[in-house]
């Protein structure tokens, strides 16, 4: 099910021309060589310097899964045709919960600080309200300062603590448990 509700939308901020679009599965390469990007930059992500560790294959799969679940998305950002970010709605299951979704926002850190999270933020709870989802749920270091402040921008707020959840190289990160309730 392609582009599913969700048109392609550019915008302009701080002069750079953004795009926030459906993945595809010609996008599954540029996916896994974006993880590895993210992953060496911050500590803040669930994997590392190695990204995903997914082969081409298994990131088109989790594309096509995405596209054929008619209330999940995984949306791209763009600039001058080039992945800066990778943002996603997972619903949890089909069953009684399947009016909570899980999300996910991660953006190269050369392009922080221009709005462009929260754009791709407001994407996300746009196709989750036009899907009739009613709960969005994250979890997030809880040294992130900057995610945590984008969220609770955003309406989200911190309902749980996870400790210990994700191991790095320096130790050990709890992880909060953050979520938004929509109308």
């Amino acid at each position: 099910m392609k582009n599913k509700m969700f048109p392609v939308d550019t915008v302009e901020s701080e002069d750079i021309e953004i795009t926030v679009r459906q993945a595809e599965e010609t996008d599954a390469r540029a996916i896994i060589g974006l993880s590895r990007h993210l992953g060496k930059e911050t500590d803040y992500l669930s994997f590392g310097k190695e990204g995903l560790s997914l082969t081409v294959a298994e990131e088109r799969a989790i594309i096509n899964s995405y596209q054929a679940a008619p209330t999940s998305i995984l949306l791209l950002t763009e600039t001058d045709g080039q992945i800066i970010g990778l943002s996603s709605v997972k619903v949890l299951d089909q069953g009684k919960q399947a009016h909570v979704a899980e999300i996910g926002v991660s953006l190269i850190e050369e392009y922080w600080g221009y709005s462009i999270g929260h754009m791709m933020l407001t994407a996300l709870i746009e196709f989750a309200q036009a899907v009739d989802i009613k709960v969005l749920t994250l979890e997030v270091i809880t040294e992130n300062q900057r995610a945590i402040k984008l969220y609770q921008k955003n309406h989200f707020d911190i309902v749980g603590r996870l400790t210990k959840r994700v191991k790095s190289a320096y130790g050990y990160y709890d992880t909060y448990i953050m979520e938004r309730i929509l109308d």
